[in-house]
């Protein structure tokens, strides 16, 4: 996975090195685009939705369960919350779990099948 800002993890890492690298990686952009003098009222530093975007990846990373199991039945339940949903902010806000929680399913069954190898 790459960003803007470098390499953000090898597909080598074990699945708490590349989240933690993820994590890391939305914090820099937060902070980074925060510094840039002037901010947004003049068009520069970060877009506030774009920072709550990255708050919510951070936060979805940090917390997102590391059993496959319980990840899947948590994506089950956000994919039936995001068809329901009524509200845009709300929409968006799950697709952006969704992604995150998909990241880090995908991180736990390719560390549990190189346990099983």
């Amino acid at each position: 996975m790459v960003s803007s800002i470098g390499l953000v993890y090898s597909i080598h890492d074990p699945t708490e090195v590349a989240i933690q690298k993820m994590i890391e990686a939305s914090q820099r952009m937060i902070s980074v685009h925060s510094q840039v003098p002037g901010e947004a009222r003049e068009g520069w530093g970060i877009n506030p939705a774009v920072k709550r975007h990255l708050e919510l990846e951070i936060k979805t990373l940090q917390n997102a369960p590391r059993d496959a199991d319980k990840l899947r039945k948590l994506l089950e339940t956000k994919q039936r919350q995001k068809e329901e949903a009524d509200h845009i902010e709300d929409t968006q806000r799950l697709v952006t779990e969704i992604e995150m929680l998909k990241v880090v399913l995908s991180l736990v069954c390719r560390e549990n099948r190189r346990r099983k190898e």
